[in-house]
């Protein structure tokens, strides 16, 4: 008897005489409904401040399953841990909708027999991509075949746009191979050297990737899956074997041969002509893959028309504008009352696609200040705080360098223990004990400032002892 469901695919049935009766269904596991239920833009939903854990109660995937109206319970043979500050839901499919909550922290949602439930669970599973050592050997018996995998897959090269927690700044990082992977499978140049075969994997409004950090850590795991060939791999074993899970690394040694193979599929079939039943394992073949389609298709095919017209204008992605100079000054008015103001100095010449400037004016709120007690490359240490864990690092939180050795220097908090403020990035002078610095917070509203390409610009209408930022863009001509 078999319980279970049957797959979207049209069922056949067929009459033979004398009275032969047949009927052909394609039997499918228990996340097709989650792949058929498809979550429409107009009831979108919006979950915050969650957690992709075993330890919440509910976790955000649970969460998002029951709010469906499905009663599917997700498991967890691994703990992903990840803190979700937003993650919009949005025409994409249940099952969609999981994925891309789990695919920044590199684990996957994989169907697993529960044998405290008797039955399969959804089970959130780390593939632990780093393994060497099988999992399971198989000495004879089976049969191998490669099926399709070329260069084609392979990337080098991987760049990741998200947006920044709190602000939804656009950012942009990347990881490379390295040399020796480039010369062996990057795209010839005709000159005896080798280029990078890039992707840029564009995060959406949905996607829980707000900070740099997690960016820097989604580029190495699409990296790892997609630096080299993993040509598809099939193993076939005349009879029902339940010891592979996905993502084990199988190693089947034949007479004069050994295949490694990372599993990421497994079908069980039985039948009158195979009474012992059968076992397909496929994967990638030499190594364990976390995925590889999934990267592939989030793959940024075109770029909008925006940059086309920039490539069209320096044949090259433009330099980040610098950061200008701001300096707080009195200026005496017409009327002869002192107010104070901002100069704003911008050194860097003006490229000359460039037709306008605008300057943003953030206004910041002080929510701490002291004295460091010291520093690395890219931490600020005072000993004498008992900050919360994670109180800064909303993607709108800065330290400021206000005096000593590193003085001056801005930079974004990414993270803080009860002493430690944890910096994106890194220190171009690394402070010292005693300087002095000041925590601040951007609010969410902003001034902008277009003008013409002189410069210099002058900002009126703060008032004394109010913390400011000047960012600047370039608009291109034709714009």
């Amino acid at each position: 008897m078999f319980e279970g469901y049957v797959g979207p695919a049209s069922v056949e049935a067929s009459e033979e005489w004398p009275n032969v009766r047949t009927v052909t269904a394609t039997c499918v596991g228990i996340s097709q409904p989650l792949k058929d239920w498809v979550i429409e833009g107009r009831l979108a939903l919006k979950y915050e401040e969650a957690q992709i854990s075993a330890a919440a109660s509910p976790d955000l995937l649970n969460r998002i399953v029951t709010d469906q109206g499905f009663n599917v319970p997700i498991a967890y043979e691994d703990d992903p841990n990840f803190a979700v500050t937003k993650y919009v839901v949005s025409n994409v499919s249940l099952w969609e909708a999981l994925e891309n909550a789990l695919a920044p922290t590199g684990f996957r949602l994989i169907e697993k027999w529960s044998p405290s439930a008797n039955a399969f669970r959804l089970t959130v599973k780390d593939p632990m991509r780093s393994k060497t050592t099988p999992d399971v050997t198989l000495n004879g018996g089976f049969r191998t075949r490669r099926l399709s995998g070329s260069e084609a897959d392979v990337r080098t090269w991987v760049g990741v746009i998200f947006r920044y927690r709190g602000t939804e700044d656009e950012g942009f990082v990347w990881a490379e191979a390295d040399d020796s992977i480039v010369q062996k499978y990057g795209i010839p140049d005709g000159s005896g050297g080798r280029k990078h075969r890039k992707m840029v994997y564009r995060t959406q409004e949905r996607s829980l990737v707000d900070s740099e950090s997690e960016a820097r850590e989604l580029a190495a795991l699409i990296l790892h899956d997609l630096q080299q060939p993993t040509p598809d791999c099939e193993i076939a074993l005349p009879y029902l074997d339940p010891r592979f899970e996905a993502f084990d690394l199988v190693r089947a040694v034949g007479d004069t041969y050994a295949v490694d193979m990372g599993v990421m599929e497994i079908e069980y079939s039985w039948s009158f002509d195979e009474p012992l039943g059968r076992t397909v394992l496929r994967g990638s073949a030499s190594r364990v893959i976390g995925a590889k389609q999934l990267w592939l298709s989030n793959d940024v095919k075109r770029l909008d028309e925006r940059q086309l017209r920039i490539d069209e204008l320096l044949g090259e992605t433009p330099p980040k504008p610098p950061r200008p100079e701001a300096t707080g000054s009195w200026y005496v008015g017409p009327d002869g009352t002192p107010q104070p103001v901002v100069d704003v100095l911008m050194k860097t010449p003006v490229p000359w696609w460039v037709k306008e400037r605008v300057l943003r004016v953030i206004e910041f709120e002080a929510l701490d200040s002291g004295t460091a007690t010291g520093a690395t490359s890219g931490t600020l240490e005072d000993s004498s705080k008992s900050w919360a864990p994670g109180q800064f690092g909303t993607g709108r939180d800065w330290v400021y360098i206000a005096s000593g050795t590193g003085a001056g220097q801005v930079r974004r908090i990414a993270s803080n223990s009860p002493t430690t403020l944890t910096i994106e990035g890194t220190w171009d002078t690394e402070p010292g004990a005693g300087d002095t610095y000041v925590i601040l917070r951007e609010k969410r509203e902003y001034k902008e400032i277009r003008g013409d390409l002189r410069p210099y610009a002058r900002i009126e209408g703060f008032p004394e002892g109010t913390w400011i930022g000047v960012r600047q863009a370039w608009i291109p001509s034709g714009r």
